[in-house]
């Protein structure tokens, strides 16, 4: 895709699809959100933002290099280049090849790419695309590169052979034209690399690999806990059949407790579990307290909606008269009140 000078915009920009040789399969020119889907896309800017210089510079550190080149280049340059996003091309031998290009331009077109959700997974200057000894017509003239190397502009294309010293072969599809000189303008910009190269389909499987590990670990939640419902539904019944066939024909309010009462075991609630059997008894029903209070006025009982719903007409059978409340937790508190001068509930 030719990325226009003014940088990209709700304006069309012309593009071409190429096949895995290479070869154009179609072209067009539309807004950039409405780019055909592409395995990749490359961003090919404009000859004149680009700046090539090539460098006498001899081998060293990553750090080290970077600073010579800025010096060296702050020689050359016209004016402050704090903007300039610079770029290492090809070494041969001695010689450097770097490119300049403005930073805030540059990251101006990357935020436009990105807000279409739209990254390139290389940025190159029409230089680029040149062979050598070639050269192409553009809007803003005609780029060159010559045998030795040289990039440059020029206004009108009689102008090539005297300023090349050479006849130069014309480039008639320069946006189609595989990539000659390696100088890609997306180094020292690591963060939108990653972003570009984390593309919409790979998200959406991240997506849905993280939405079905959640939903595994929810499922064996859910399983680990109905298991071990069905285990303390178990114990309870077992630890019931076998109160019951140790003493048979008394009523069951809460085996354990009445276990422990029964062999001498001090037992918190033991008034209050001799209080609810004797109630159990002479209601002639099983009643499932979740907690029981006893002193000298009478009994509460806490328990289930539902068991309170067996309990109450119960109560009102038997002409025993009660109190009910609703708890924090949403259970309900029955108070039996004592008759003066009774023992019983």
């Amino acid at each position: 895709m030719r990325v226009p000078a003014v940088g990209l915009s709700a304006s069309p920009v012309e593009w071409v699809t190429l096949d895995p040789a290479g070869r154009p399969l179609e072209r067009g020119c539309s807004p950039l959100a409405q780019l055909p889907d592409a395995a990749g896309l490359e961003l090919v800017i404009p000859a004149r933002l680009l700046a090539l210089h090539t460098l006498d510079l001899p081998p060293m550190a990553g750090k080290h290099e970077a600073a010579v080149i800025r010096q060296q280049l702050e020689d050359r340059v016209l004016g402050d280049i704090a903007d300039s996003h610079i770029v290492r091309g090809e070494r041969q031998g001695l010689k450097l090849t770097v490119g300049l290009i403005s930073r805030s331009w540059l990251l101006a077109v990357l935020a436009a790419c990105q807000a279409v959700d739209r990254l390139p997974a290389r940025v190159l200057g029409e230089q680029a695309l040149l062979p050598a000894c070639s050269f192409a017509e553009t809007d803003d003239g005609f780029v060159y590169r010559a045998s030795n190397g040289s990039c440059g502009i020029l206004p009108e294309e009689a102008l090539l052979e005297p300023v090349c010293g050479e006849v130069l072969n014309r480039l008639e599809d320069l946006l189609a034209a595989p990539c000659a000189l390696p100088l890609d303008l997306l180094q020292g910009l690591p963060s939108r690399r990653a972003a570009a190269g984390l593309s919409r389909p790979l998200l959406k499987v991240a997506g849905f690999l993280l939405l079905a590990v959640a939903g595994a670990y929810l499922l064996s939640l859910t399983f680990t806990w109905r298991q071990l419902a069905s285990q303390e539904s178990a114990l309870r019944e077992s630890i019931r059949q076998n109160f019951a066939a140790a003493h048979p024909g008394m009523p069951i309010v809460d085996p354990i407790l009445q276990w422990r009462q029964l062999h001498g075991k001090q037992a918190k609630g033991g008034d209050a579990l001799d209080q609810l059997s004797q109630l159990a008894a002479e209601l002639g029903i099983t009643i499932h307290p979740q907690r029981l209070e006893a002193d000298a006025n009478g009994l509460k009982i806490t328990l289930s909606t539902t068991d309170a719903g067996v309990l109450k007409p119960a109560l009102q059978e038997k002409d025993i008269s009660f109190e009910t409340q609703t708890t924090d937790k949403g259970l309900e508190q029955l108070t039996l009140q004592r008759p003066a001068g009774s023992t019983q509930p």
